[in-house]
């Protein structure tokens, strides 16, 4: 599996890098600011948009197409017939702290939706226990004792674009006990920047109380303007960035302040029930 991911990322960055097809999604990166350096760094590449590009250039090669199915690389129709699963995006690839690719990211140069396509979850690729850009990020993470936790692949990439290169992506919401233990391997803290949208918030109150149960000591960084680290960063810069992870509250802190937050406060009821939700925190 990991030699038939390594040989799709190579065919991938090719279209991306060497044909025209690949000449408006590499435009779409440079306009993120996401350079050849990047683009090497991550294995950044496209897919075409042709329903068997990947298939027929792969059988070539030998592979067969059970095992690129196997892979999660094409999809099957309900007449048996094999088709590419990723088309018309750019394909990043997801790999393990060792830097094996274990599965891609796909994303739309437009608006069109899922604006995301995964591979699906297999005993190779599960999200709990991985951490995207964690193979280009061990030696600054491990070097600052500090990791920098974002949502997703564009904010990790365009963090590293712009030289800030502690940041790996949950990818997702939902940080799971498994990946706080893969940084409490090489980190003293983590300092959470997700979405301030609701959903954000919300998981940034659960991944304190995970990651403080693995001895990690935990901040949340709120990006101004709510706006994601990605657009903020590509809007005022590295240190303007900088800024917002050092200005990042205290774990607990944020926790008891969302809590009160989402409790109607202005009466007696309200403010029980805000006690007993931070209660739980308090006994961490």
């Amino acid at each position: 599996i990991h030699e038939t991911n390594a040989t799709a990322a190579k065919f991938f960055q090719a279209c991306l890098l060497k044909t025209d097809y690949g000449k408006n999604a590499l435009a779409y990166l440079r306009g993120r600011g996401i350079n050849q350096e990047i683009i090497a760094s991550f294995s950044i590449g496209f897919a075409l948009n042709h329903f068997t590009a990947l298939l027929s250039t792969l059988a070539r090669r030998g592979y067969q197409g059970q095992e690129l199915l196997a892979a999660g690389l094409v999809a099957q129709g309900r007449e048996g017939q094999l088709y590419d699963k990723f088309r018309n995006r750019v394909m990043i690839p997801i790999k393990d702290p060792k830097g094996k690719i274990v599965g891609f990211g796909g994303r739309v140069l437009d608006n069109s939706a899922p604006k995301y396509l995964n591979t699906q979850e297999t005993e190779w690729f599960n999200k709990r226990r991985l951490l995207f850009a964690m193979d280009v990020a061990y030696k600054a993470i491990r070097s600052s004792r500090q990791a920098i936790v974002v949502e997703g692949y564009m904010d990790a990439i365009s963090l590293h674009a712009a030289g800030i290169s502690n940041v790996v992506a949950s990818m997702g919401t939902a940080f799971a006990a498994e990946q706080a233990k893969l940084l409490k391997r090489i980190a003293d803290e983590i300092v959470f920047c997700y979405d301030s949208d609701s959903a954000g918030r919300k998981a940034s109150v659960r991944a304190v109380s995970i990651a403080r149960t693995e001895g990690l000591k935990v901040r949340i960084a709120g990006v101004p303007e709510g706006k994601d680290p990605d657009e903020y960063v590509r809007r005022y810069g590295k240190e303007a960035f900088l800024k917002v992870i050092e200005a990042a509250k205290e774990g607990i802190d944020f926790q008891i302040e969302e809590t009160i937050l989402q409790s109607d406060v202005s009466n007696l009821a309200g403010k029980v029930e805000a006690v007993s939700n931070i209660l739980p925190f308090l006994l961490e």
